[in-house]
């Protein structure tokens, strides 16, 4: 039993420690992201990794022109996809196969 409680323990905290040290992606891997008809099953799964890659970039919350120039093209670029995808998604004619 303590055998167990060992593993769990530190599995836990191996599962922690890689939440802490998650960084968002880079603009250049941001900027290549290209969203069509065909992503829409998997729209809140995008928007959700969008979301959280502001969160960790610290731009969920703020004022667009707060930012500098860098901050706001990785705001912009992040909220086209979501934009993209919840106006796309509901207008599947939007976006040519």
């Amino acid at each position: 039993m303590k055998l167990l409680f060992i593993l769990l323990t530190v599995s836990l905290v191996g599962c922690a420690s890689n939440r802490l040290n998650q960084q968002a992606m880079p603009y250049d891997q941001l900027e290549r992201i290209q969203v069509s008809n065909t992503d829409c099953p998997r729209m809140d799964w995008i928007i959700s990794n969008m979301e959280t890659q502001l969160r960790l970039k610290g731009l969920a919350q703020v004022n667009p022109e707060d930012l500098n120039d860098d901050d706001r093209k990785y705001n912009a670029t992040a909220r086209i996809v979501i934009w993209s995808l919840r106006i796309g998604c509901n207008n599947p004619s939007r976006y040519k196969s």
